[in-house]
């Protein structure tokens, strides 16, 4: 099935575009300029060899019997016959007084070896071909967000579960150099750009913000050689029994570090307690496991301590967004602004004073998903999350300005009251503010509903609903093309509807639509030129199950707790 462009961002005329774990770059007219690809060849390749390499001491300890231990009646299938295995012509013997004995149980044991085989070739075809098949893909971590400088020449991405932080230059026209990869210790959720483009602010599923530069100078070339090697090392399973040696790297052990040195290796059993060869080579196997599990781990701790990165804030919880912020009233001084899934914002002085705490936004109910701080109006501040309405903040004093409604205004948009009724909760994904004029407009979506909220903060600092325009599926992310005065709006083009069949038949579903605003009737409208998903070009397609890909893209309502309506 094809994948979405599920993360948009826009640089003057250039569009960038993640699918999956790659970034497409189109012009205002979504003709393509470039695309750049997440490096997975070395990955592959290490995996293929661990997979053909994992199997093959399973078959022989199965196939071959064990010289060593007490002598044991053994039976073999040979052309599906099964002969029973004597150590001296005494048992023959035997045999003429347990034929009766012998054939039941050849019968028995036939028929067990076959469903064995059965269900075994069954569990190959259903699991392990469609693993294979899309082991690719699912080994490629999908790009989580992208932010981009304010000049635009540095373009920065998250990477989900190798949890890495990417740095490209952006020459103007719509070409990604990569500069730098940088695995952080905890999966990082959202960052922010401090207004010099200077630092990054990394905020983490563990509830930590990490500052780290945009721009830093790699490691020395011998200590990133023995990473590297270590790390190849760790991927490609070594036929020797001997475990892969521990990197010597000049650098101060940390936390990770000093945690993962000392994981213990030493398995429950040991070569006192295990008496046949089999038991003995499944003990060397395992060692072997742990010992590439300890160097995997200590790799990666010593990867992580190769490059800056100093912790700032923390909270207690998860968090889910951050955001720099410069109040007009004090213009020399910067605050972090953080969420987190129990429902807090927290206003903290800027770096390096970022353990201060300057107050608490608190009023919502639910998780806070997402923070918004308008252009145009930077003393306001508006979030929402897993509650029914928007909340409208004057985030210095901490005082709540005002609400506005969500759930209420999806339930009359809906087609029918059926389908009103079944939607009880909303999870906001996004918010965008457009200056529209003199007017501020602040855009909406919602996970799984395909509408387009549109708000407008007024100067007496409410949020007057002005518009809901239905979609052709579910939004994804939401972006404003400002050379074209456009309003670009992701989709999962996997959305069924009539109006998406009737697209197909001509060539493709929409998978970035183009709104643009008629003064007219002072509304927006989907206008011709958008981005066509037509699967029959698309390298990214046809791999992820309908069930993963939607565990991928729709992550916002699992950060709900409980059901309050049930309880």
């Amino acid at each position: 099935m094809a994948l979405p462009y599920h993360v948009l961002k826009v640089c003057d005329g250039i569009v960038f575009a993640a699918r999956g774990s790659n970034i497409h770059s189109f012009d205002s007219n979504f003709n393509p300029i470039s695309v750049w690809k997440y490096p997975v060849k070395q990955q592959e390749t290490n995996g293929e060899k661990a997979e053909s390499e994992t199997p093959a001491p399973v078959v022989e300890a199965e196939e071959s019997p064990a010289p060593e231990g007490p002598p044991v009646k053994k039976r073999k299938v040979e052309d599906g016959e099964v002969v029973a295995v004597t150590e001296e012509n005494k048992e023959e013997s035997k045999e003429d007084t347990t034929e009766g004995q012998t054939e039941t149980k050849t019968e028995s044991q036939t028929q067990e070896v076959n469903r064995r085989s059965r269900r075994q070739k069954q569990k190959q075809k259903t699991e392990g071909g469609w693993a294979k098949n899309n082991k690719a893909v699912l080994e490629k971590p999908f790009v989580q967000g992208m932010y981009l400088t304010t000049d635009g020449r540095h373009l920065v991405a998250i990477t989900g579960s190798d949890k890495t932080i990417w740095v490209f230059e952006h020459d103007g026209a719509g070409n990604l150099k990569q500069l730098s990869q940088r695995a952080m210790p905890k999966r990082p959720c959202a960052l922010a750009l401090t207004p010099d483009d200077k630092t990054i602010l990394s905020a983490d599923k563990f509830g930590d913000v990490f500052s780290l530069p945009l721009l830093f100078t790699p490691a020395e070339p011998t200590a990133a050689a023995d990473v590297t090697t270590t790390a190849s090392e760790v991927a490609t399973p070594e036929p020797t029994p001997s475990a892969p040696a521990t990197p010597a790297i000049p650098t101060p052990p940390t936390t990770d570090v000093a945690k993962a040195q000392s994981l213990s290796v030493k398995p429950q059993a040991n070569e006192l307690t295990v008496h046949t060869l089999r038991n003995l080579k499944a003990l060397e196997n395992q060692k072997r496991c742990l010992e590439r599990q300890k160097a995997a781990k200590l790799a990666a701790a010593l990867q992580a301590s190769q490059f800056e990165h100093t912790l700032q804030l923390g909270h207690v919880s998860m968090l889910t967004s951050v955001a720099v912020a410069v109040h007009p009233s004090h213009p020399g001084r910067t605050y972090i602004i953080t969420a987190d899934r129990d429902e807090h914002i927290r206003v903290s002085r800027g770096i390096p004073q970022a353990h201060v705490i300057e107050g608490f936004l608190l009023g919502h109910d639910e998780f806070v998903s997402r923070v918004c701080i308008p252009e145009a109006r930077r003393d306001v501040l508006i979030s929402g999350g897993g509650d029914d309405d928007l909340f409208m903040w004057d985030w210095v004093s901490g005082k709540l300005l005002g609400k506005a409604p969500v759930l209420a205004e999806v339930k009359k948009a809906l087609p029918s009251a059926e389908d009103a009724e079944k939607v009880t909760k909303v999870a906001v994904t996004r918010i965008f503010d457009v200056q529209q004029g003199a007017k501020t407009q602040i855009f909406v979506i919602c996970e799984r509903i395909p509408l387009l909220l549109i708000f407008t903060l007024t100067s007496t600092n409410t949020l007057q609903h002005t518009q809901t325009l239905s979609l052709l599926g579910n939004p994804l992310d939401v972006e404003y093309l400002k050379a074209e005065s456009k309003l670009l709006v992701s989709i999962d083009p996997n959305t069924s509807s009539e109006t998406q069949e009737e697209e197909a038949s001509n060539g493709g579903v929409s998978s970035i639509l183009a709104l643009s605003f008629d003064d007219s009737e002072s509304s927006w409208k989907v206008t011709i030129g958008g981005l066509k998903a037509t699967e029959a070009a698309e390298e990214e397609s046809s791999s992820l199950s309908p069930q993963d890909l939607q565990k991928l893209l729709y992550t916002t309502e699992s950060l709900r707790k409980t059901n309050k309506d049930d309880e």
